[in-house]
């Protein structure tokens, strides 16, 4: 479950992860995605689990 959400939002970008795409180029720019990516749905699956 948490590799679809990690999914869900790489693929999406909600907004910070859509600047950082946009904005900061070569590797490193593909690199903070995922990690922005990963933390979103590191925080979405704690979350969850904290209110279930």
């Amino acid at each position: 479950m948490g590799f679809v959400v990690f999914r869900i939002f790489d693929v999406f970008k909600p907004w910070p992860i859509r600047w950082a795409d946009r904005r900061v180029a070569g590797g490193f720019g593909i690199m903070i995605d995922d990690v922005m990516a990963g933390a979103y749905a590191w925080s979405t699956m704690h979350l969850w689990f904290w209110l279930h």
